[in-house]
C-alpha cells in the first residue's frame, strides 16, 4: 500500500511564520530606526530550547555552529558568515551549496571551542540543540545565540530550515526556495509515477561497523523520496515511530529481500573512510547479499552521502531529485 506523503507535501510549505517559528518562539519585533532604515543595533526577541536572546535584525558577523541547516540556509541566502562548522569531507562544504559572500574560517565537525569562538567577534551564534547542549551559557556570553531544534528533535527539515531562515532574517527567501522544491517534486511524482507504482526502495546506509536501513521516518532523505512519489518497502517500516534505521548484521541481509531496487551510501558526519570501507566489503561480499533479487538483477545504485546523508536544506533536497531523475529511469 502506498504510504501517505510527508508533511511536506501535505501542507502548503508553511506559509506565513508556521511551525519553523512556533519552534522557537520567535517574532519579529524589535527597536526600528526612526529615519526609516534599521540600525545595527536593532534587535528581535527569540525564545529557543535553551533560553532566550535579541538577535540583530541585520547580523554582520555569523558563526554557523553545525554543518545543517545552520550553515546551509546561511549560504543559500548569502549570511555574513565568519566561520561555521564543516563536514568530514572533501570538499567540507557541500558543492550544491551557493559560495556565498565571503570567505569563513571552517572550523571542522563536532568542535566547539569557545576561547577561539571568541576571536571572531560575531554579533549572532546559531547552532543545532546537539551542538550548543554543553557550551550554550559560555557562548551566549559572547554574542547573541540561538540554537534551534531538528530531526534529532523530531522537527521536519523543512520546518528546521524555515526557523533558522528567520533568525537569520531572510525567511521569505527560504520559503520561495521551499515553494520551488516542492514544485519539483510533484512534477517529478508525476512524471515517473507509473514505474514508480511498481518498484519498492530500501535506502542503506554503510557505517564504521555495521549496515542499516534508513527507515521510511523523519530523517532528511526520506522525506525527499517520499515527496518524490518513491515507495518504500516493508523493511523499511521503523519499528517505533521515531527510529531512524534499523541494523542489520550480516547474517539478517535477506531482510532486503523485499527490495526491487536498493540505494545506498557509505559513512556520514564524522566519516572514517577506512572502516566504512571495510564494512561495505563485509556486507556486499557475503553470499546473502550475492542472493538479493535486486542484487541478482543489477539494480542497486550510489549515491554521495554529503547529499543524501548531511542534506539539511533545499539546496540538498535539490541534489537529491538530481539524483532520481538520473537513476529511476534505471529502475525499470
Amino acid at each position: 500500500m502506498e504510504r501517505p506523503p510527508s508533511l511536506l507535501g501535505r501542507r502548503t510549505v508553511l506559509t506565513g511564520l508556521g511551525a519553523g517559528l512556533a519552534t522557537l518562539g520567535l517574532s519579529a519585533c524589535g527597536p526600528r530606526d526612526t529615519s526609516g532604515g534599521q540600525s545595527t543595533t536593532d534587535t528581535k526577541p527569540v525564545k529557543h530550547p535553551y533560553g532566550k536572546a535579541d538577535v540583530p535584525l541585520s547580523p554582520q558577523r555569523v558563526i554557523a555552529l553545525d554543518p545543517g541547516q545552520a550553515l546551509q540556509v546561511a549560504l543559500e541566502h548569502g549570511v555574513p558568515l565568519v566561520a561555521s562548522a564543516t563536514l568530514d569531507a572533501d570538499p567540507p562544504v557541500p558543492g550544491y551549496l551557493p559560495r556565498g559572500t565571503g570567505e569563513f574560517e571552517h572550523l571542522g565537525f563536532g568542535q566547539v571551542d569557545v576561547e577561539r569562538l571568541a576571536g571572531f567577534g560575531a554579533d549572532l551564534i546559531v547552532g543545532n540543540t546537539a551542538s550548543l547542549q554543553d557550551n550554550y551559557a559560555a557562548l551566549a556570553g559572547l554574542a547573541s545565540t540561538v540554537a534551534y531544534a531538528n530531526t534529532r528533535d523530531a522537527v521536519e527539515w523543512h520546518e528546521s530550515a524555515l526557523t533558522v531562515a528567520e533568525v537569520y532574517g531572510v525567511r521569505e527567501a527560504q520559503q520561495r526556495k521551499l515553494d520551488e522544491y516542492r514544485t519539483r517534486a510533484e512534477r517529478f511524482r508525476a512524471t515517473h509515477g507509473n514505474l514508480l507504482a511498481g518498484k519498492k526502495v530500501a535506502l542503506l546506509r554503510f557505517t564504521t561497523d555495521e549496515l542499516r536501513i534508513v527507515t521510511d521516518s523523519i530523517i532528511f532523505p526520506s522525506r525527499i523520496l517520499t515527496d518524490a512519489g518513491v515507495r518504500r518497502t516493508e523493511s523499511s517500516t521503523p519499528e517505533q515511530p521515531e527510529d531512524t534505521y534499523t541494523s542489520l548484521s550480516p547474517e539478517q541481509v535477506s531482510r532486503l529481500a523485499d527490495a526491487d531496487v536498493l540505494i545506498h551510501f557509505s559513512g556520514g558526519g564524522a566519516f572514517e573512510g577506512g572502516q566504512v570501507s571495510s564494512t561495505f566489503r563485509r556486507y556486499t561480499e557475503g553470499e546473502l547479499w550475492q542472493r538479493l533479487p535486486s542484487v541478482r538483477a543489477g539494480k542497486v545504485f550510489e549515491v554521495p552521502r554529503v547529499s543524501w546523508w548531511d542534506g539539511a536544506s533545499a539546496s540538498a533536497a535539490g541534489a537529491l531529485l538530481d539524483d532520481l531523475e538520473r537513476l529511476v529511469p534505471q529502475f525499470a
